[in-house]
Order: C-alpha cells, then sequence, then structure tokens
C-alpha cells in the first residue's frame, strides 16, 4: 500500500515510472496477461479514481489542513500543461517538511483544483485514505494510460 513515507522517499514515483515502462513496452489490451495483472496488483492499492469538483471540494472541506504542490509523477513529466497537487492532512505535512509542498486555505486548494478545468480530476490513496488530489493529463497519467489498455484501476 502507498504510504506517506512512501510519498517522502520517491517509492510512488518509482512505482509509476515502472508502470510507464511496462505499458510502453507491452503491446495492448494488457488485460489477462502477466504483465497486466501484476499492474493492476500494483497499482491498485493507490485507489486512483476520477472524481468531480464538488467531490474534491467534499474531501477538502474534510480535511484538517492542505498543501499545494507538484503532483507526484511531475518529474517524470515535466511539460505536462497541469503539474500542481493538493495534498490533504499528514501526507501534506510530510511534503511540506520535505520542501516539496506548501501550506494553503481551502479556498485556496478550491483555486488550485479550478485551474485547468479541461483535466480530469483524480484522487489517490496514501496510507488508505484519499490523501491526494490532483487535475490529470490524460496523455500521460497512469490511471488513464492503464484504462486504455483495458487494465482495471
Amino acid at each position: 500500500m502507498p504510504t506517506i513515507e512512501g510519498y517522502g522517499s520517491g517509492q510512488v514515483l518509482r512505482d509509476i515510472r515502472y508502470a510507464h515502462i511496462a505499458l510502453g513496452c507491452t503491446r495492448l489490451p494488457l488485460a489477462g496477461p502477466k504483465v497486466g495483472r501484476k499492474l493492476e496488483q500494483r497499482m491498485e492499492p493507490l485507489g486512483i479514481r476520477p472524481v468531480t469538483p464538488a467531490e474534491a471540494e467534499l474531501l477538502i472541506d474534510g480535511c484538517g489542513r492542505c498543501a499545494a504542490g507538484p503532483r507526484i509523477c511531475s518529474p517524470l513529466f515535466p511539460r505536462s500543461a497541469c503539474s500542481e497537487a493538493i495534498f490533504l492532512d499528514e501526507l501534506a505535512d510530510r511534503l511540506v517538511a520535505a520542501n516539496k509542498a506548501a501550506f494553503i486555505t481551502k479556498e485556496q486548494a478550491k483555486t488550485v483544483l479550478a485551474r485547468y478545468p479541461k483535466n480530469p480530476l483524480v484522487v489517490s490513496k496514501v496510507s488508505g485514505r484519499y490523501l491526494e488530489i490532483c487535475r490529470s493529463d490524460p496523455a500521460v497519467c497512469i490511471y488513464w494510460k492503464m484504462r486504455r489498455a483495458g487494465l482495471k484501476v
């Protein structure tokens, strides 16, 4: 399961990088073969799923504190149009302490998510809770790539 420590240490980024490499090196669709099943197993604990702006706002309203910073996968795709994410509670604390994010108000968090309205919002689980919200770039986001490959996410 992805953990707050895994975000801080770079393990989650390494897992995403390996998933992108695997998707780039195999034929589509991947549903069924060993590589596809392994990817599904590795990515399933992230619980990545699309959300509406209203659902994202509910997550923000229900948290204790927010931070904004680059999406966890931003180093893999530096040219991606949208690169900001909102981190909640303990994940926000950890990333701020690591100088990878900055605390912001809940209203500022909603403003960050309002940028790039054509890009779909996704949430990811960290330590079993939805603690990351970002505007995804469907061209590079692992969630959307796996969906296009016919994999369950």
